[in-house]
C-alpha cells in the first residue's frame, strides 16, 4: 500500500494520504475532569481518552489537534487567516487577552510518548507511538493540561467571566480512506471529528448556568436549572417588552462554593460547554411524529430579552421541522443560547448551539433554525467541513430557506435602499453571484474553506449550493427530493459522508446523470444562459428555438404568464447549442425561462418573450432616475442632474446619462454634456468601457474604453478670451490576481492622450485670434496593490512618450520613466505610519537642458498649472492666486505645498526624487478629528543652463505640517509648520499664512468604478 505524508502544512490542512479502500470509520472516547478558574481564566484538566483503530492500516503516529493554541500569538493559521479577512483585533490584542493549551504530558498506559508540534502550525501535534496500533486494537492515552482561555476573538473565548468553552481540548484528527485530516484551526472554515463517547466532570463556582453538548448527570444541578427556569419564567410575565428592550448586561459576583456536575455524550464528534452567571432559562419539549420526546433549552442574557423569550418555540419548531423532512433527532436534548459569539451570527455543536445578536424576531428564528439545523448536517452527517462546506452549510442552509418559506413572507433585500430596487426581481444571491462572476471574481462552491474569498464564502458554502439544492428540488418534484434525502440521512446517518457518496446516493436514487449539478453547478464557475430565438406556433402549441450560450447542460422550466401570475410550467432537459422546443398553447401574455430565478443565470434579459406584437424579446426602454439594481425586464438609461462649476465656465448644468448599475455590466457608458453659463459654451464628459474575462485559472478583467471631457483652462481678461481643451483617452487595460482570496493585484495598462487645445494667436503683440493645437501623450503603466490591513502597498511603473512642436514649430520628444511606492504600518489598531517613494527621470528629452520648463516635466509640487496631461480636474487650472489655486493633486513628488507656476522651484526636465511621510497620531482628538503630521522631502535636478551653479540647498525641498484627510483620503487639507529656506521665500511672496493652506480633491475616488470598488472584500 502506498502511503504518503505532505509535510507541508503552509496550506489550511494536513494530508496523508492512502490509496482507496472500503469505508471504514475510526472511534474516539474521551473523559475530562475539569476545573474552571474564573479569575486567571484558565481550566485545568485531565484527558483520558481512547483510540480504536476500525481502518485496516497499521497506524505507528496519532495526530492531535491542540486549537486553543491558535490564539497564542500572531503567527498562527488563524491568525493569518483573520488579517486576510481585514480582522485585526487579534493582531492588536495584548498578551493577557491571548489563550493557549500547555502543561500536556502525553503517555501511553503510564509511559511519555514523544511529540511535537507541527512545523508553523502550534495547533497540531503528532504523536508517535510506542508501539504501532494494529486493526482493531485500541489504546488509552492520558494528559493533564491547562488551558488559558482567550478573550473571544473567535468561537472559543471568555467576555469577562461569560464562558464559551468550545475547540477546548485535545482532539485526534480524523483518519479515513484518504489518511489523516489534520488542519489547523480557522475563523473561516470549520471542522471534522471523529465519533464517540464523552464523559465530562467539570468543577467550578455554583452561581454558574452551565449549558452543554452533554446529557446532564448530576440530580442537584437539574435541581437547580429548573429554579432557574421558574425564575425566569416569573420574571418575563411581569417585566415588559418596552422594560426588556432596554435591559443591559449586569455583573455577579461568583460565589466562594463551587460546585461539580457531571455530562455524558454518546454518538458524538464534539463537546461545547458554556457557563454565564447571568443565564436565564428556558426549558420545553417536542413530541416528534415517532412519539420521541426531546428535551429543549433555551438560555439568554438581559441582551435582547424581548426577542428571547420566544427561542424555546423556535427551538421546537426547527427540531420538528428537521425530523420530519430529513430524520429523527438522534439525541435525547436540544439547546440554543444566546452569548457573546465572535464567529458570524451562530455557531454549532451537538445538542447546542451558541447564537449572537439578532436584532428582530425573524432573523432569530433564522438563525436558530440553521444552527438547530446543523445537527442533521455536521452532528449527525459528519461531513469534511473545512474542505466540502457546501454539505454543510450549503445543504442546511436550503432546509433553512424551506423553514423561513413556511413560516414567513418573502424578505425584502435589506442591504439595498429601496430607492434603488425599483422593481427588479433580484435577490441577494443573485446579486452578490452576479457580482462576483460579472468581475471574475468567482470561484466553485466546492471550493475548500481557505481558498475563498469572503463573498465567495457566503456565496459557495451557503447560498449557491442552497439554491443548487432547491433547483434539483423543482426538477426532481418535492416528495421525490424529500425521499432521496430522508434515504440519504438514513444511510450515513453517524459516518463521513464525502462528495462522492452523495453524488453516487443521488444518482442511484434519481436514475438520473447529473453531472450537470455536480460537475456544471458545484464544481465549477460554469455559468448558465438559456434564451430564446424565435416563436412560432400551431394551433395548439408554440414552436420555440432556445439557445444555450452558458457552459452548463442544465434542465430548465418555461412558464407561461398571464398578468404576472405562471398560469402554466414544463421542465426540458438541458441541451448544447439550439434546440427546437414545443410548449402548449394557452392564454399567455409572456413566456419565460426559469421563471422562479432558480439558476445561476448569467443574463436574464433573454429569458422572455412575449407572445403577440413585434421584437417579441427585446424589453422596453425605461429612464430611470440616479441608477439602481438591474431589472431584466427593462433596459434603463439613468438620468439625473449634473452640476458643476470652475473658473472659467462658471457655474454649469446639464445632465448625465448612464447605465452604470448594479452589478456591473459587460458595457458601460455615462455622458454628461452641460451648459457652462461663463463661457456659453458646451461642457462636460463622456466615458465608456467594454469588460471582458479572459479564460484561465486565475481572475483576471480586459478592459477597453475610452474618456472624454471639454472645459476651458484660462482666460484673459485684458484681451477678453476664454481658453478650452478637449481631452480624449483610449485605453486597454487588463488586471489580474492569483485568486479572489489573494490581497494582491495587478495592472497592465496602455492609454493614449489626445489633447487639442485652444492657443492664443498674436502677431506683433497683437491678439489675432484662437487655434487649436494638437498633441498624442502615450503611457505604458504597471501597478499592482497589496491591500493588507497592518502593511498596506502599493507600486506604480510608468513609461511616457510624446512628440510635439514648440512655439516656432520644431519638432521635439521625450521619454521618461517614473516609478512610485507607498506603504503603511499599523502601528495600533486604526493608526498607521505611511510612507511614499518617488522616482522619476528622462531616458531621452531634447529639451533637457533648455532654459524653460518644457512639458512632460516633472514636479515636486503638482498643481493645475503643470498638469500638462490633464489627468485631474482643478476648480483654476491655470490660476496662480486665490482660493482655488491652492488645489493641489498628489502626483510626482507629492508636496502638499502651494508654489506658483511662474517660478521653477521643484520642477526639472531631467529627474526628481522624492519622499512623502505621514503619521496618524497615537491619542484620539477631539471629534475624532483626523488630523495626521506629515513630512515631505524631495530633490529636483534643474538642468536649466542658468541653474549651473545651483546647489544641493537649492535644488533640495523639504517641508512639513498637518493633513485633515477624509473619506478614504478622497478630501484634504494641508496646513505648512516648518519649510526650506527655499520654500519659505515664496511663501513670503505669497502674503499671508492662508494662502499657503493647500487642498485636493481626488474626484476619480467619486466615479461609480470607485465606488463599485468598496464593495470588493
Amino acid at each position: 500500500m502506498l502511503r504518503f505524508f505532505i509535510s507541508s502544512l503552509l496550506s489550511c490542512s494536513l494530508w496523508v494520504g492512502h490509496a482507496q479502500q472500503p469505508y471504514f470509520q475510526q472511534e474516539v472516547n474521551y473523559r475530562i475532569i475539569a476545573t474552571l478558574n474564573d479569575t486567571t481564566h484558565t481550566l485545568r484538566a485531565t484527558l483520558d481518552l481512547e483510540y480504536i483503530n476500525h481502518s485496516p492500516d497499521t497506524l505507528s503516529e496519532l495526530w492531535l489537534h491542540l486549537w486553543p493554541n491558535a490564539f497564542r500569538d500572531r503567527n498562527t493559521a488563524y491568525a493569518r487567516q483573520a488579517l486576510r479577512m481585514n480582522n485585526t483585533r487579534f493582531y492588536f490584542s495584548g498578551t493577557d487577552e491571548l489563550g493557549n493549551i500547555t502543561g500536556l504530558d502525553f503517555r501511553i498506559a503510564g509511559e511519555a510518548v514523544n511529540w511535537a508540534l507541527a512545523p508553523n502550525h502550534p495547533d497540531i501535534a503528532v504523536l508517535t507511538l510506542n508501539k504501532p496500533l494494529l486493526p482493531k486494537q485500541r489504546l488509552r492515552i492520558t494528559t493533564p493540561f491547562v488551558l488559558k482561555i482567550p478573550a473571544s476573538f473567535s468561537r472559543l473565548g471568555h467576555v469577562g467571566q461569560s464562558y464559551q468553552m468550545t475547540q477546548w481540548y485535545p482532539k485526534p484528527a480524523v483518519y479515513d480512506r484518504e489518511g489523516w485530516h489534520a488542519m489547523p484551526y480557522l475563523e473561516m472554515g470549520e471542522f471534522y471529528s471523529e465519533f464517540g463517547s464523552f464523559d465530562l466532570e467539570l468543577t467550578l463556582p455554583e452561581n454558574y448556568v452551565v449549558m452543554a453538548t452533554g446529557e446532564l448527570k448530576t440530580d442537584s444541578e437539574r435541581a437547580f436549572l429548573e429554579q432557574k427556569v421558574a425564575e425566569t419564567h416569573d420574571w418575563l410575565a411581569v417585566t415588559p417588552d418596552s422594560i426588556l428592550q432596554n435591559l443591559s448586561e449586569v455583573t455577579t459576583p461568583s460565589s466562594p462554593r463551587e460546585k461539580t456536575i457531571h455530562y455524558q455524550a454518546e454518538n458524538v464528534h464534539d463537546f461545547a460547554w458554556f457557563a454565564d452567571k447571568n443565564f436565564h432559562v428556558q426549558s420545553g419539549s417536542v413530541l416528534l411524529a415517532s412519539g420521541k420526546t426531546v428535551k429543549t433549552w433555551t438560555a439568554f442574557t438581559n441582551v435582547e430579552a424581548h426577542l428571547w423569550k420566544n427561542a424555546l418555540q423556535y427551538v421546537n419548531r426547527s427540531v420538528a421541522f428537521y425530523s420530519d423532512l430529513v430524520g429523527e433527532y438522534p439525541w435525547p436534548q436540544a439547546t440554543a443560547i444566546q452569548s457573546a459569539l465572535s464567529a458570524g451570527g451562530g455557531m454549532e455543536y451537538p445538542m447546542i448551539t451558541i447564537i449572537g445578536l439578532a436584532d428582530n424576531a425573524r432573523d432569530l428564528d433564522e438563525v436558530i433554525t440553521h444552527e438547530v439545523g446543523h445537527n442533521w448536517f455536521y452532528g449527525v452527517l459528519a461531513t469534511n467541513e473545512r474542505d466540502h462546506a457546501w454539505m454543510d452549510e450549503g445543504i442546511n442552509t436550503y432546509y433553512e430557506q424551506r423553514y423561513m418559506a413556511r413560516h414567513y413572507l418573502p424578505a425584502k433585500l435589506a442591504i439595498v435602499p429601496d430607492f434603488l430596487i425599483q422593481g427588479s426581481e433580484m435577490n441577494l444571491w443573485e446579486l452578490a453571484r452576479l457580482h462576483q462572476e460579472r468581475r471574475g471574481m468567482d470561484q466553485p462552491p466546492a471550493t475548500p474553506s481557505d481558498d475563498f474569498g469572503l463573498i465567495n464564502y457566503w456565496l459557495g458554502a451557503y447560498e449557491s449550493p442552497a439554491r443548487a439544492f432547491a433547483f434539483l428540488e423543482s426538477y426532481l418534484g418535492t416528495a421525490a427530493f424529500d425521499s432521496m434525502m430522508r434515504a440519504y440521512y438514513r444511510e450515513w446517518q453517524f459516518k463521513h459522508p464525502q462528495p462522492e457518496d452523495l453524488r453516487k446516493h443521488l444518482e442511484t436514487f434519481t436514475g438520473k446523470n447529473l453531472d450537470w449539478f455536480f460537475d456544471g453547478w458545484l464544481y465549477s464557475t460554469g455559468k448558465t444562459d438559456y434564451t430564446f430565438r424565435r416563436l412560432g406556433e400551431t394551433d395548439t402549441a408554440f414552436l420555440l428555438r432556445v439557445l444555450n450560450r452558458g457552459r452548463i447542460e442544465m434542465p430548465f422550466n418555461i412558464s407561461g404568464i398571464k398578468d404576472g401570475q405562471v398560469v402554466a410550467k414544463q421542465w426540458f432537459e438541458g441541451f448544447e447549442g439550439a434546440r427546437d422546443l414545443v410548449f402548449p398553447k394557452g392564454n399567455y401574455d409572456q413566456l419565460t425561462i426559469d421563471a422562479g430565478r432558480g439558476m445561476p443565470e448569467w443574463n436574464r434579459r433573454n429569458n422572455h418573450m412575449r407572445t403577440t406584437g413585434p421584437l417579441k424579446t427585446l424589453e422596453p426602454l425605461r429612464l430611470r432616475f440616479f441608477s439602481g439594481l438591474e431589472n431584466d425586464r427593462h433596459t434603463d438609461l439613468n438620468w439625473m442632474p449634473a452640476v458643476g462649476w470652475n473658473h472659467y465656465d462658471k457655474w454649469m448644468a446639464g445632465l448625465v446619462l448612464h447605465n452604470f448599475g448594479i452589478p456591473e455590466q459587460s458595457f458601460e457608458f455615462a455622458l454628461a454634456p452641460m451648459y457652462a453659463t461663463g463661457s456659453r459654451s458646451l461642457a462636460g464628459s463622456a466615458s465608456f468601457r467594454f469588460r471582458f474575462l479572459p479564460k484561465g485559472s486565475k481572475p483576471q478583467q480586459l478592459f477597453i474604453g475610452a474618456d472624454a471631457r471639454q472645459f476651458h483652462y484660462t482666460d484673459n481678461a485684458r484681451e477678453n478670451y476664454l481658453l478650452a481643451y478637449t481631452r480624449i483617452m483610449p485605453y486597454v487595460r487588463y488586471t489580474w490576481q492569483r485568486s479572489p482570496s489573494e490581497d494582491r493585484r495587478s495592472s497592465l495598462q496602455w492609454r493614449s492622450i489626445f489633447l487639442s487645445k485652444e492657443v492664443p494667436v498674436f502677431e506683433a503683440s497683437d491678439f489675432t485670434g484662437i487655434k487649436n493645437e494638437g498633441s498624442w501623450i502615450h503611457e505604458l503603466g504597471f501597478s499592482t496593490e497589496r491591500r493588507h490591513p497592518v502593511v498596506p502597498t502599493a507600486s506604480q511603473t510608468a513609461l511616457e512618450y510624446q512628440a510635439y512642436k514648440d512655439f516656432f514649430g520644431r519638432s521635439h520628444h521625450y521619454l521618461k520613466v517614473s516609478a512610485s511606492w507607498q506603504g503603511a504600518y499599523a502601528y495600533a489598531s486604526g493608526k498607521r505610519l505611511a510612507m511614499r517613494v518617488f522616482a522619476g527621470g528622462f531616458l531621452d528629452n531634447t529639451r533637457r537642458r533648455g532654459g524653460a520648463i518644457f512639458p512632460g516635466a516633472f514636479n515636486l509640487v503638482s498643481r493645475g498649472p503643470n498638469d500638462y496631461r490633464f489627468d485631474d480636474l482643478y476648480f483654476a487650472r491655470d490660476e496662480d492666486q486665490g482660493f482655488f489655486s491652492q488645489q493641489i493633486s498628489l502626483r510626482d513628488g507629492g508636496f502638499k505645498t502651494v508654489i506658483e507656476n511662474s517660478f521653477n522651484l521643484g520642477r526639472s526636465n531631467n529627474f526628481i526624487l522624492a519622499l512623502n511621510l505621514k503619521a496618524d497620531l497615537p491619542v484620539k482628538l477631539p471629534l475624532n478629528l483626523p488630523l495626521k503630521p506629515y513630512f515631505d522631502i524631495g530633490y529636483f535636478d534643474n538642468a536649466m543652463p542658468t541653474a549651473q551653479d545651483a546647489t544641493l540647498k537649492d535644488q533640495l525641498l523639504w517641508s512639513g505640517g498637518f493633513a485633515l484627510e477624509f473619506f478614504s483620503n478622497t478630501f484634504g487639507i494641508y496646513f505648512p509648520v516648518v519649510n526650506s529656506q527655499n520654500i519659505r521665500d515664496r511663501f513670503a511672496e505669497r502674503g499671508n499664512y492662508w494662502t499657503r493652506i493647500s487642498f485636493q480633491i481626488k474626484f476619480q475616488n467619486l466615479g461609480p468604478d470607485a465606488l463599485m470598488e468598496k464593495l470588493e472584500p
